[in-house]
Formats: structure tokens, C-alpha cells, sequence
């Protein structure tokens, strides 16, 4: 059993990216988002032209980051699946470095993380940033950093956590779905079976249900260290 978790929206409060963009970025990252939401543009491209317009030097954002909620049950449920041995990857196309960030200021460190890579440089005494995404696969028809179908693909019995739009392709190709907001709603409508939560306090219980009603073995494996 492998756990795939979404970060902004899911383990983070509020979207990360969204609220790095909302206080650092120029105002033309709303016109890029409309246009993905447009279905014009991939994802990938969204976030790729969206981070470029942050105006922000790395400890103002850092400092920012450092202010974003987790949901407050997150902490328990890693805990829960650390005791019993199930692995938890996060899988997101949002940025690792938001992400990394964010969870280290909660005292979690060294979950796995697949996402897209930020990478800073000063420029005229500016720090640009810019965003690469290794996990990008060319066939995606969503046209996503991360191609979350093929991060499940080939991994024995799958449960997928998630809330929003990033999280459509992947909902029909996992073993067992637990869905909130716009996933839920997505899953209603195309026949998708899933568990609807609000927060992982909820999550926990239907978790124990689920391991309850399948009394196998779980695989070995290594575990993030959390502080």
C-alpha cells in the first residue's frame, strides 16, 4: 500500500503558490491563471510564466512561507502512517521549495516530495526566480509539470488524496480515492468512486476503516523523520 497525497489545498490550508503570487507576483499572474483555467495553456507554462513575476528577495519569501498553514490534523494521520508502515509520497504540481518549506516550519522533514523545482538567481542584485519541471511528461494531455498518472503508474495498491483540479487525471487510475472541493465534485460527476473528507482529522478514521477491512501485510519501508 503506497499513500499519494496533493500539498496546496490538501495538506496546505490555502494553495501556496496562489498565495506567494497573490502577495509577490505582478498582478499579471491572474491573466496567465485565466488562461489556463481557459484550458489555452498547460499547466506547466501557467506556473512556468507565473513565478517569473515574483518580486521578492529569498528572505522576504522565506519569511512569507514561513506564515502559511497546514491542516491541523496532517501531522497525526503522518504520524498514523508511520507507526503502521504505509508510505506517503506528496505529489504535487505546485513547488518543491514552498513545499519543503512549509512543512520543515511545521517540524516535518524528509517526506518525499515530486514536484516541480524552483531555482534562484541574483541578477543585478535581484533575486530571479525561475521554475524547471523534471516530472513533466510530453504525452500529458493536461499539459502538467507533474504527470501524477504516471507517478502512480506500477505501484502496487494505491490510495490518492486530494482536493483540486491537478488531481482530475490521476482519480481514475488509483485503487482508492479520498476527495474534498473540487476533486469531490469532479469524482461525483464522472462516476468516480471516493471517499469524500473535510480535514485529516476526519481522514484518520476512514484510514483506520480502510486497514481495517484489509487485513494483509503492508510493505517495508523507509519513513520521513519528523521533528
Amino acid at each position: 500500500m503506497q499513500i499519494f497525497c496533493d500539498f496546496d489545498g490538501t495538506i496546505s490550508v490555502e494553495d501556496a503558490t496562489d498565495l506567494v503570487l497573490s502577495r509577490f507576483a505582478d498582478p499579471k499572474w491572474e491573466d496567465i491563471e485565466a488562461q489556463w483555467k481557459q484550458g489555452l495553456i498547460g499547466s506547466a507554462e501557467c506556473m512556468r510564466q507565473q513565478i517569473a513575476l515574483i518580486n521578492a528577495t529569498k528572505r522576504d519569501l522565506d519569511s512569507f512561507l514561513d506564515t502559511v498553514s497546514i491542516d491541523p490534523g496532517f501531522r497525526d494521520f503522518l504520524f498514523f502512517c508511520e507507526d503502521r508502515k504505509i508510505p506517503m509520497t506528496i505529489v504535487s504540481d505546485g513547488v518543491d521549495y514552498f513545499i519543503r518549506r512549509i512543512l520543515a516550519r511545521h517540524g516535518i522533514h524528509g517526506l518525499p516530495i515530486i514536484s516541480n523545482t524552483l531555482t534562484c538567481h541574483t541578477v543585478a542584485g535581484r533575486d530571479v526566480y525561475t521554475l524547471l519541471s523534471p516530472f513533466r511528461e510530453r504525452d500529458c494531455f493536461s499539459g502538467a509539470g507533474v504527470c501524477k498518472c504516471q507517478v502512480v503508474r506500477d505501484v502496487g495498491q494505491q490510495i490518492y488524496i486530494g482536493d483540486g483540479r491537478s488531481d482530475f487525471c490521476v482519480s481514475d487510475k488509483v485503487d482508492i480515492v479520498l476527495a474534498k472541493s473540487k476533486l469531490a465534485e469532479y469524482c461525483l460527476g464522472q462516476g468516480i468512486p471516493f471517499s469524500r473528507f473535510h480535514d485529516f482529522t476526519d481522514l484518520l478514521p476512514t484510514l483506520k476503516a480502510m486497514l481495517h477491512d484489509m487485513p494483509r501485510p503492508l510493505r517495508a519501508a523507509k519513513y520521513p523523520t519528523i521533528a
